[in-house]
């Protein structure tokens, strides 16, 4: 096979996994081209090669996000691209130069590069993780609790490495592993569906009445349009009969009108027309809301830090938790933030004329400068001041791909999981997808029930074994108005991955780092040259 047609294999292979065609299956075998292009190219072609595949799964696999700007789609493809370049050169050390097997050189390098592409530059890229693919297939997904997503990638490229063995050697033990690990791959399947736990036999959290209020990006944005906002969450909770059902109301990220402090009250020296506005939409929020059904409220809003306030002060996205009465009871901001959507990363770094021109560049193209602190507390939030019990993990959007963070939430005493999200910048795309299979994964990790309250969609919940229970309109989960009453099961606990966190990947970085610096006594059979 030419090296052009591994190439193109392994590009449609790796974005067939993800939504929105979902194959699953394919991603066993979406790394097996990449030994035989390791052992044909080296050096600055090799890393050529590399790069223009990174470049090309993720332009198709992250697509939808030139929705919100076709630049963001090109600033994220430029540097993201060079983690499989250096995939290439360590896969080519590990395999070539020290003569691993592809069983132990693939799942290695693409576990190690995969874990550090999800944690750097800034925050990291965690998207299109290829452990998330197996979203749908139970079985295997519960070796999540286990090692996390990222252990599921080192299955998956095990499997790709004794079958590009087999392909290469065509030995009767190289097939033998190949068989055995897709073997493997059927009995964990099998095995981990059998193990499935009953999420009806559990004790039950607070209800919560899950308000999807399909507001558009553009209205959303749009001053005038405040009440409008309040008005799409109560009819959707009318329709709901919210005075009878639900014990806490939930409205999704930033669709809370106003701006709020994070620790509630008043701004300091703020201007008396500025103060009666604000007033007068707290006022608003709570007639229509919290008194009109009775129940507490907890929306995403945008918050500030300081008392005082004055244009070009930074904003929060947070969470905020009322009671009965109105008054603000608990506040978790986000604590990681998109780069270039949310804030512009490093432009403090850039002389002061530069730093000015960019801020005017990106004013020209999106109508403003992102200018988003980062939250500085922990999400576990305690209901009990709001008369409910029971302690919430909160994450808002994209804090839905970091992994860390759930475990983070449930070492500190989080019973479920809740992600307050708005997506309203990439309608009918695939990124609701993509975004539900990643919260999927979440849940299993650690084994906790995992809610969702999403402007535009997906809001559902997820049980500890990774089921979804969506909101779904005539075949449709997001671009939908509607509302969902969830009393989240309840799981005691602790998983290993809670526990060791990702100790696979770990090892992996270990492996890969020693294998790149000195000889191991790795190998079980030759290699082909490299052409």
């Amino acid at each position: 096979m030419s090296s052009l047609a591994l190439a193109l294999a392994a590009i449609v292979a790796y974005v067939a996994a993800f939504a929105p065609l979902d194959l699953g299956w394919l991603a066993a075998i979406a790394l097996a081209p990449w030994p035989a292009l390791v052992r044909r190219h080296a050096g600055r072609r090799l890393f050529g090669i590399g790069y223009l595949i990174g470049a090309a799964l993720f332009a198709c696999g992250c697509f939808w996000l030139r929705k919100s700007h076709p630049l963001n789609l090109v600033l994220m493809v430029l540097p993201e691209s060079l983690f499989f370049a250096l995939f290439a050169l360590l896969l080519r050390r590990l395999h070539v130069v020290q003569r691993w097997p592809a069983i132990v050189a693939l799942p290695v390098a693409f576990t190690a590069v995969e874990f550090a592409r999800g944690r750097l530059p800034l925050d990291g890229f965690p998207w299109l993780s290829l452990g998330s693919t197996q979203h749908a297939h139970l079985g295997v997904l519960q070796f999540a609790s286990v090692a996390g997503v990222h252990g599921l990638t080192f299955v998956l490229a095990l499997v790709a490495g004794a079958l590009a063995d087999g392909f290469a050697l065509r030995t009767r033990g190289a097939w033998l592993r190949a068989a055995g690990a897709v073997a493997l791959l059927a009995a964990g399947e099998a095995v981990g569906r059998a193990q499935l736990g009953d999420p009806a036999v559990l004790p039950r959290g607070p209800q919560l009445l899950l308000l999807q209020g399909n507001i558009a990006q553009e209205l959303k944005n749009d001053p005038p349009s405040l009440d409008v906002m309040i008005d799409a969450h109560v009819e959707v909770a009318d329709a709901a009969d919210a005075r009878r059902n639900g014990d806490l109301l939930v409205i999704p990220e930033t669709m809370l009108p106003g701006l709020w402090r994070e620790t509630g009250g008043p701004f300091a020296g703020e201007q008396p027309e500025l103060a009666r506005a604000r007033a007068a939409i707290a006022a608003r929020v709570h007639e229509r809301l919290t008194a009109r059904y009775g129940k507490p409220l907890l929306a995403g809003a945008v918050t500030l830090r300081d008392a005082s306030w004055q244009p070009g002060t930074p904003f929060l996205n947070s969470a905020l938790l009322f009671d009965r009465d109105g008054r603000q009871h608990a506040c978790y901001s986000k604590r990681l933030r998109v780069p270039g959507g949310e804030y512009v990363p490093w432009i403090d770094l850039f002389p002061d004329r530069v730093a000015e021109a960019i801020r005017q560049q990106i004013v020209a193209m999106a109508g403003g400068v992102p200018n988003l602190l980062a939250g500085e507390t922990g999400g576990v939030v305690e209901l009990a001041p709001v008369g409910l019990r029971g302690n919430v993990g909160l994450t808002i959007c994209y804090e839905i791909a970091y992994p860390a963070l759930g475990r983070e939430l449930v070492r500190d005493g989080a019973q479920y999981l809740l992600n307050l999200s708005n997506e309203g910048w990439f309608p009918d795309s695939a990124e609701f997808e993509q975004y539900t299979a990643m919260a999927v994964v979440r849940a299993v990790e650690v084994r906790r029930t995992l809610v969702r309250c999403a402007n535009t969609g997906t809001s559902g919940w997820i049980d500890p074994w990774g089921r979804p229970t969506l909101l779904e309109r005539d075949g449709r989960r997001d671009g939908i108005a509607g509302s969902l009453l969830v009393a989240p099961p309840l799981m005691e606990g602790a998983t290993l991955y809670v526990r060791w966190g990702d100790w696979l990947p770990w090892v992996s970085v270990l492996l890969a780092l020693l294998g790149g610096v000195a000889r191991l006594p790795l190998r079980s059979a030759p290699v082909h040259p490299a052409h």
